[in-house]
């Protein structure tokens, strides 16, 4: 007998035998063996070892983009069952499931939701082929300045404002001053200023907090007014603004919190690199206008150590209005050379450690051979003349340095970052100011499952500062006394998952500031430096919900404080004890919906917030002498950010703020006096337009309508209390990706609208009129990005 011949052919009858059953019953049940055929590698199931009566089974698979790299931190949830994350590999696990259909569902930063039905119906279900699409999408983002926890926005009941990698790359193309793209993008932010500073910038008329990656950049002892051109926006990914007073990161955030995130490393592949060549020119008046803006990026991965590091180098030329003079250059951004490095490693010591150190440095100087002329309000702007001298009012320096360690012991994540930031503001030729802080933040979260649906994270940590500003004369005389102040913070918030839609969040801050003021000498006269010891305890609470895709409502009640700008008044040789820097406590309501709907994605939010000392400035004596006012305050107001992918070839978008309020200024329980134009944002619209023409080429529309405000008679203008008269500015900008590379043309005010920036209004005639200048003229951009 032939056993090798019958052995074969008893093979290929079992074969077929096994393959006709499974035929029969992949008939009966086309669900799973759409599943079966989709997604279930054989070859890690052992179909007979499946007991019979098993009723519970597992899901596992891996989740990766569309170059295949895993996505960590992707939130994997199968509804009415329980949700996770998956790992730096991009892996999860789901188990303990019961037999039957569900539907998987898989969300991350960046990307289009995915949404598979699938069917548990063995001990282990290994799906593949989980690769999420990278998209733009303003409203449907992972954030993590809100609650220093990793986290979509649909999780958090509060305004949140997220310019994505692709929106700012757009802006930049268009005007790369950091302050005008926030000016497009955020609501309640303040119109830009045109010019080195942002004096007056409020987010919903109060004092906001900067951050780079969680460093802070503001000055809130003496207000330098630079903290928004603190970094070039060439080094930064995107940027994540809390509307609203916050108590996440202490003093400084009664308005809000702005976030520059840096730009990260590619882990895709061991090298890469990233070109950017940008020409501008102004079209009206040519001469002299020409500027230029070449940054350079390389990054990668080798094994566990990854890598970026970024330079950037830019010099602007003369600024023109749109008939044709120069602009005033006294604080301006024309003939201004600028500076910019990034450097990032970090290593992976484990899958659930992680070391990171970065270092920035950024520098923007000006030098200019042009002097300003004295504005007229209502008759004459202030124009710029050659004269030979000096000019050099900038940013000559400002240096952040990080280092960042993340772990995970157990179910608790823990993050610890040590930071230092020195900054120099010079102001023309007339006075500087020093600002340094170092500190360290401690920030743990640990999750607790309650029951099926029910789950709660704690958030708590603490914040160290150390605080030290003056504002010094060209020659290093004092014009403020030395300010330090040191700070010790304590938090504890809770997120709880209810019955899976509901998220109801709250928690504590209580923060110890600690005053010290150095003497002052003015002239004869000596002020002697005092001592001052300040407390501050805010809450916060809020909810949302989030079930309906295309409606989810939230509400929130959240506190912040700042200390105003004490500086400002003891350079007058006013002692400390009079000043009472007591935090200025700021009660932030807000309701809202957001949502998408199709291929609609809106947010609309109210709010209105209250304080017992809200801060305003008067012009008064000598000009730039300036009285700090504090009175009971009321602002309310209205935002609206909403996108539409009208058909595949248009994009729609919108942003619109508008705010108003009252003061109290006899406290006397009466708000009934109107506030001035240095807190009151006149009304905002930005309507943008995305065309793609093709799949290579696209052109971009949007404009900016900032409408007037007249509140008060003409004779109390002063500070805050001229006319507004409102403008409206067009920008184009159009883009042609080839492989590797891309082509872009884009004209700043295409119009050429002549106008003048609300910041020039706001300031009138004081100051000799110095600040009334006008707003820029078109200006043409040519540029060019290679990657590798």
């Amino acid at each position: 007998m032939n056993y090798g011949k019958s052995l074969h052919s008893y093979t290929l009858k079992s074969t077929l035998l096994i393959s006709c059953c499974l035929n029969l019953w992949m008939t009966a049940s086309p669900i799973y063996a759409k599943e079966l055929n989709k997604h279930i590698d054989l070859n890690t199931v052992d179909v007979t070892s499946i007991p019979v009566k098993q009723a519970f089974g597992k899901v596992e698979g891996i989740v990766s983009n569309a170059q295949g790299a895993p996505i960590s931190a992707a939130l994997v949830n199968i509804e009415g069952l329980g949700s996770t994350k998956t790992d730096p590999q991009g892996r999860f696990i789901l188990d303990k499931l019961p037999f039957g259909h569900y539907k998987l569902i898989i969300k991350s930063l960046g990307y289009s939701e995915l949404s598979e039905d699938i069917t548990v119906s063995a001990v282990a279900l290994r799906l593949s082929g989980l690769v999420l699409v990278g998209k733009d999408n303003n409203l449907d983002e992972v954030i993590v300045t809100a609650s220093r926890l990793v986290e979509r926005i649909d999780e958090v009941p509060s305004s949140v404002t997220y310019i994505s990698p692709a929106a700012m790359e757009v802006q930049r193309q268009i005007n790369d001053n950091l302050p005008n793209m926030l000016m497009q993008k955020v609501p309640s932010i303040s119109p830009s200023e045109e010019s080195q500073n942002n004096f007056i910038a409020k987010i919903r008329g109060r004092n906001f907090l900067v951050l780079i990656d969680g460093i802070p950049q503001s000055t809130p002892l003496r207000n330098g007014g630079r903290d928004l051109r603190s970094i070039d926006a060439s080094a930064i990914d995107h940027i994540e603004v809390i509307n609203g007073a916050s108590a996440m990161y202490g003093n400084g955030a009664a308005g809000g919190i702005i976030n520059y995130i840096t730009k990260k490393p590619k882990k895709e592949k061991s090298f890469s690199s990233s070109t950017y060549l940008n020409n501008a020119i102004n079209l009206v008046k040519p001469s002299e206008t020409y500027g230029y803006n070449l940054a350079q990026v390389f990054s990668g991965q080798v094994n566990k150590f990854d890598y970026l590091v970024q330079g950037k180098i830019a010099n602007s030329g003369v600024i023109r209005s749109s008939d044709g003079e120069v602009v005033s250059p006294f604080y301006g951004l024309g003939e201004t050379r600028s500076y910019n490095t990034l450097a990032k490693i970090g290593y992976n010591i484990s899958d659930n450690h992680r070391i990171e150190v970065m270092g920035n440095y950024y520098r923007s100087l000006q030098d200019s051979k042009y002097v300003g002329t004295k504005g007229e309000f209502g008759v004459s702007p202030a124009i710029g003349i050659p004269l030979d001298t000096v000019i050099n009012g900038g940013t000559p320096y400002n240096k952040a340095l990080n280092i960042k360690y993340d772990g995970k012991y157990g179910k608790t994540d823990a993050n610890l970052s040590l930071y230092y930031e020195d900054m120099n503001t010079v102001f023309e030729t007339y006075n500087q100011i020093y600002s340094d802080h170092q500190g360290a933040r401690l920030n743990f979260n640990t999750p607790f499952d309650l029951q099926r649906e029910n789950k709660l994270t704690l958030i708590y940590g603490a914040d160290f500062l150390k605080d030290h500003t003056v504002q010094k004369g060209m020659k290093n005389e004092f014009v403020t006394p030395d300010m330090n102040m040191n700070s010790v913070a304590f938090y504890l918030q809770s997120k709880f998952n209810l019955a899976q839609y509901w998220i109801l969040k709250g928690g504590v801050r209580y923060e110890s500031l600690r005053f010290k003021v150095g003497d002052l000498m003015k002239g004869d006269k000596l002020t002697v430096g005092e001592k001052n010891n300040s407390d501050a305890f805010v809450f916060n609470l809020g909810l949302r919900y989030n079930k309906l895709k295309y409606l989810q409502p939230f509400a929130s009640f959240s506190q912040g404080y700042s200390i105003g700008d004490v500086g400002l008044v003891l350079r007058n040789g006013v002692p400390l004890s009079s000043v009472n820097p007591k935090p200025v406590l700021v009660n932030n309501y807000e309701t809202g919906i957001n949502g998408q709907y199709g291929q609609l994605d809106y947010q609309l939010t109210g709010y209105y917030s209250t304080s017992k000392k809200g801060s305003t400035f008067a012009e008064i004596g000598a000009p730039g002498n300036y009285e700090l006012i504090q009175v009971p305050q009321r602002i309310y107001g209205l935002e609206l950010v909403a996108n539409i992918k009208a058909t595949d070839w248009l994009a729609l978008g919108t942003v619109i703020g508008y705010m108003d309020g009252r003061q109290d200024l006899k406290n006397e329980g009466k708000y009934k006096d109107k506030l001035d134009n240095s807190i009151i944002s006149p009304f905002k619209l930005n309507f943008n337009a995305d065309f793609k023409i093709t799949d290579q080429w696209n052109a971009y529309l949007q404009m900016l309508h900032i409408g007037g405000r007249d509140a008060f008679p003409v004779e109390a203008y002063n500070y805050g209390k001229y006319p507004i008269s409102g403008y409206d500015i067009l920008d184009f900008q159009t883009r042609y990706k080839f492989k590797n590379m891309a082509l872009t043309f884009s004209v700043n005010n295409l119009l050429n609208a002549n106008y003048y920036p609300v910041h020039a209004e706001v300031r009138g005639a004081t100051n000799e009129g110095r600040y009334y200048i006008k707003g820029s003229g078109a200006v043409a951009n040519l540029g060019i990005a290679v990657h590798l």
